[in-house]
């Protein structure tokens, strides 16, 4: 992996936050607080082009920039880290990723990802995602916890990968969200592209890629936190934080959500409460529609607990 540079600007909402949480929530590339530590202490994030203090507050428009150096050693350890293996045969496994858990390995996450783990629990993996990315055909955001298909094989992960471009994988998904749509089942239909001015966000906007979710209301609580619903979520399109930006522009972000949600910490709660919690598609050996379903994960179950007894 080549040294990379980023820059990153700070949005109104995070103005004064600790700048190790402000970027460990808000890249794409899952940085641990602790190595945004590492980083700052070694002059390899500056702010407004000034070395800052660990413990340094952003401020509303700050240009941040970032260097990654290059990894020392790229050697991939399996560890024995427990995972929910949902269904496994020769050509594929269906696991359910907890929250908080990263996909892939990457800089300041060498090992506790979940490419570790699959090292270390399956004997075969694809080689089509290379070495960082063995068996990864999709991912999920570090803080989503849910369904995610591993290819064991490369014949399974190239038929895998053609039927997510034709769009013919269904996912389902729950998410807790802060108020209550005005329709009770709607589709939002509206592109989504980069924010122009902090990249680190996507945003609704004119010239951006076609995006669909649909959604329907499963139950909602008037709490003395205030009013939230459970959705149950179908995006017909797969638009980086797809889900998390279609939420927030009609004013229903999901709770816990650091980039998207102006009152994530009031919530308390460790992880953004979004699930992917059901897959459908066609078996890449035997060409069976197969589908596998789990339950609400028990961060959202945990949250609804709280909401039923503050009524």
């Amino acid at each position: 992996m080549k040294p990379e540079t980023m820059q990153i600007y700070v949005p109104e909402e995070n103005h004064l936050e600790r700048i190790d949480r402000f970027l460990s929530q808000s890249l794409e590339i899952d940085l641990s607080r602790n190595y945004i530590q590492k980083l700052i202490k070694e002059e390899n994030i500056l702010v407004n082009s000034k070395a800052i203090k660990q413990n340094y507050r952003v401020k509303a428009d700050d240009h941040i920039q970032i260097h990654i150096p290059e990894p020392e050693e790229l050697t991939l350890i399996p560890e024995d880290i427990p995972i929910n293996i949902i269904f496994e045969d020769e050509s594929i496994a269906v696991i359910n990723k907890s929250p908080g858990m990263v996909v892939h390995p990457g800089p300041g996450n060498w090992n506790r990802t979940l490419v570790n783990a699959l090292l270390f629990h399956l004997r075969d993996l694809s080689s089509i995602g290379g070495v960082l990315r063995p068996g990864i055909i999709h991912r999920l955001d570090k803080d989503t916890s849910g369904l995610m298909i591993i290819a064991k094989n490369d014949h399974a992960h190239r038929f895998l990968t053609q039927k997510f471009t034709l769009r013919e994988i269904q996912k389902g998904y729950a998410a807790l969200i802060v108020g209550k749509p005005r329709k009770p089942h709607d589709t939002i239909n509206r592109p989504i592209g980069r924010h122009p001015r902090y990249r680190h966000k996507m945003t609704i906007r004119e010239d951006g890629k076609e995006a669909i979710t649909e959604y329907r209301i499963r139950e909602t609580w008037n709490s003395r936190s205030g009013l939230f619903s459970l959705l149950d979520i179908v995006p017909h399109t797969g638009r980086t934080h797809q889900i998390r930006v279609h939420l927030s522009s009609i004013g229903t972000p999901i709770v816990g959500d650091p980039v998207y949600s102006k009152r994530s910490h009031k919530y308390r709660v460790s992880h953004l409460l979004l699930a992917a919690v059901s897959i459908a598609f066609e078996h890449p050996a035997s060409k069976e529609r197969v589908q596998f379903e789990i339950p609400l994960p028990e961060n959202i179950e945990n949250f609804i607990k709280k909401l039923k007894g503050s009524r």
